[in-house]
Parts: C-alpha cells; structure tokens; sequence
C-alpha cells in the first residue's frame, strides 16, 4: 500500500471513538447531530454539515509539501474532484494540514474542506462540506467576465488555460476540466462573495485553526 493512502481511512470503528467524544466543540452556529458511524456530526444554519473523525495515523506531521499535494490531489481525484489548495498550518504547538476541493454536482459545485491536527494526543480529521444553491454560477460568471476584459485573451484555448489549472502545475491525473480550480476559487475573491460555499469553507478552516489554538490543541 503506498504510504499516503494509509493517511485517509478512518479507524474502522462501527461506534465513534473515546477520542472523538472528549472533543468538547462549541465553536458559534454549529448543532450538532445524531452521530453517524464513527462520525459525530454538525450543522450550520446556512447548510453546511461539519464532521469529526479518528484517523489510524498522522504521517502528515512529517510529510513534505509535495507529499501533501499528492494525498490531497489524490484523495479528491478519488471522488471525481478537483483540488483547489493544501496548507500545512501552524495550530498550538503543533501543525495541522488542510485541503479544499470540489466535484461537480449538477447544476452546482459541492465543495469540501478537510483540516487534520491531533487533539487529546490522537490524530483526528474535520470534514466540512458545503455546496451552491438556489442561483448558481455568479461568482464564476463575475470573474471570468472580468478576466475577459482585462487580459482579451485571443481563442478559447487561451482563455481556457488562464482559467482552470491544478494550483500545483501538475496534471498527470488527468482531472476532468470542469472540476479543476478556477480563477474564481482563489481566495482573494471571498471578500466580494461572501455567502458562496467555498468562502464559507475557508472561513470554518479558519475557525477550526483558532478554536483549536485557543482549546489548547
């Protein structure tokens, strides 16, 4: 088995672990749920769901940057998505790594964020998945009009190649170009976007970052 699979299943546990259930997590807006499996589970009021979950490792901690990209790259690939970003990021006295991606749902992209830390000593997964609804594709169409404007690109294959790439520049499995990032995934346009999914993803990324620092982690 190569090594970067043994980082993504969950203990194979029908009930949720002790080291699940000690998580006190009382971050604003969440309720949590009936546990699902090995998953305790929460909501948010706008729909996003929030799960938590054992892993069997944390072979992340020592990990090199291109072994991150190719856990995350890979693991989306194995759900027909496509990556958007890895960060490894530094939370309490230790570091955590997260990734976003997301698969193409029709009409809509669901988009899924996933932070990794140790908490109470155990190596411990957060998943948040959010997707669009009621009107979709505005923040695509806002970015890609302005792209348009300001670099007039001279075909179709021009604009396509300014618009969707692996952020890593490595396209070896071949990710279907629907679902690969867009100009319009890049951060800097959450501020103008709000209430979009993966804005909303970000921002819990970054939230877990600050409770966990904050809870001790």
């Amino acid at each position: 088995m190569p090594w970067w699979k043994k980082l993504l299943p969950f203990s194979k546990r029908s009930v949720v672990p002790d080291s699940v259930l000690q998580v006190a997590f009382d971050m604003p807006g969440w309720i949590e749920q009936q546990p699902s499996g090995q998953l305790r589970l929460w909501r948010a009021p706008h729909g996003s769901v929030l799960s938590l979950a054992m892993l069997d490792s944390d072979i992340w901690s020592a990990a090199s940057e291109e072994e991150l990209r190719e856990i995350a790259r890979r693991h989306a690939a194995g759900h027909q998505a496509g990556l958007i970003e890895v960060n490894r990021l530094p939370c309490g006295n230790q570091s955590a790594f997260c990734f976003i991606y997301k698969r193409l749902q029709m009409p809509a992209y669901v988009f899924t964020g996933m932070f990794f830390v140790r908490l109470h000593g155990h190596p411990l997964v957060w998943t948040i998945v959010d997707g669009e609804s009621g009107m979709t594709g505005v923040r695509e169409a806002v970015v890609m009009t302005e792209l348009v404007k300001s670099t007039n690109p001279k075909s179709t294959e021009d604009l396509e190649k300014l618009w969707g790439e692996d952020p890593y520049d490595m396209t070896s499995l071949g990710v279907d170009s629907r679902v690969r990032r867009f100009t319009s995934d890049g951060e800097e346009y959450d501020g103008r976007f709000p209430d979009h999914p993966l804005t909303r993803i970000r921002r819990c990324l970054y939230e877990l970052r600050t409770w966990i620092t904050s809870f001790g982690g």
